[in-house]
């Protein structure tokens, strides 16, 4: 699960209409048919959302690597 902080309430409801999307291509769909006064704020959370999530994986990534080592070292 990703956590992003000190987001407005708007972008509280604009990421849970993302992130109840199933495929990055409803997402896409979601951001387009949303007005202009939306869409680029919409386009800033999805990015947003990706690199909390990319940071996620690097972080499990990370402590796969550390744990592998501490078992070949044993």
């Amino acid at each position: 699960m990703i956590k992003l902080e000190g987001l407005s309430k708007q972008d509280v409801q604009i990421c849970s209409l993302l992130w109840n999307c199933d495929t990055l291509a409803a997402v896409d769909a979601m951001v387009s048919a949303m007005p202009p006064a939306y869409k680029q704020r919409a386009q800033v959370m999805r990015e947003l959302m990706i690199a909390a999530q990319l940071d996620t994986v690097e972080d499990v990534d990370a402590n796969v690597q550390a744990l592998l080592q501490r078992i070949s070292a044993g």
